[in-house]
């Protein structure tokens, strides 16, 4: 299953343009190279990555604030990438090990916990919710590092559970939401089409984002109103954002960029993403909903 960051049930929709939706304003941390924003919660706080010089490294932005995430452990030393913040400001993510393999981590009141699935190669953590349900996927990788199988997973207090989207031969959950709502994609194997699907009250559905031409769709984060943020790939292989609210279809594209994608958003519908500049730089973006856009 490929999964794009960007340099990494629903049956009747209609579609609309962001730009009278949404106020963008870029994103960077300043010195750096490039920026990536994959998380929001309610309080406005943003996590995500930036790099001055290779590799990259896990960053909370709060208040203005550009604040490196615990630069004194593994997360300020090797490649590492927050993903999602919740309302206490628990941080999820992944960092490369020694080992060169990809593991999650939870930062919680300046704790870190590395996050590994049982007998997995690698393990990435994408999502976390109010009640500190961390979501993601584990990889199984063969001897020359090709992919085996993807599942994803829930864990909570130590405890991981297998999460996969019913038929599917791999799958990812990436979001989750404080009524414990998944979202995450799925594929019927090597070479097929990338699915998004949610999942609520113990019942899954897949979707498609319905733009012509759609080629793939991943959702990404999902708020506690039950709106969906993600990315599409078009059939130009063109990378998108899109906004789902019920079965009303918004796709996301950063003014002039060469590629958007929708990573994280919060319940006053703020979406952050990262887009691609004409100059092959990457930045960071906030989406601010306009008032004649306020979520419903």
């Amino acid at each position: 299953m490929r999964r794009f960051s960007l340099l990494a049930f629903i049956l009747l929709a209609a579609a609309a343009s962001a730009y009278a939706q949404f106020t963008f304003t870029s994103i960077d941390f300043p010195g750096s190279t490039f920026t990536l924003t994959r998380g929001i919660n309610n309080h406005g706080d943003i996590v995500g990555a930036y790099r001055i010089e290779p590799p990259r490294h896990a960053l909370l932005i709060k208040a203005g604030q550009f604040i490196p995430l615990a630069p004194t452990t593994i997360l300020g030393t090797n490649f590492s990438d927050a993903f999602k913040i919740n309302d206490r400001g628990d941080i999820v993510g992944q960092f490369i090990g020694d080992d060169g393999f990809f593991h999650g981590f939870l930062l919680s009141k300046g704790v870190l916990t590395t996050l590994d699935f049982p007998d997995a190669t690698q393990t990435l953590a994408f999502g976390i919710n109010e009640s500190g349900t961390v979501v993601g996927a584990w990889d199984l990788l063969d001897a020359d590092g090709n992919l085996l199988a993807e599942h994803g997973f829930t864990w909570k207090n130590g405890a991981f559970t297998e999460v996969n989207f019913p038929g599917s031969v791999d799958s990812a959950v990436l979001g989750i939401n404080a009524r414990g709502d998944l979202v995450g994609d799925w594929d019927a194997g090597l070479g097929s089409q990338t699915h998004g699907f949610v999942c609520s009250d113990g019942q899954c559905f897949s979707f498609d984002v319905p733009f012509p031409g759609s080629i793939y769709t991943q959702p990404d984060d999902i708020n506690a109103l039950g709106h969906i943020t993600g990315i599409y790939i078009d059939a130009d292989d063109m990378l998108h954002g899109f906004l789902a609210v019920g079965a009303n279809f918004t796709s996301l594209d950063f003014p002039d960029a060469t590629g958007t994608s929708g990573w994280g958003i919060n319940s006053a519908g703020q979406i952050v993403g990262i887009y691609g500049a004409a100059d092959d730089s990457v930045h960071g973006y906030l989406a601010q909903p306009n008032n004649k856009a306020k979520p419903e």
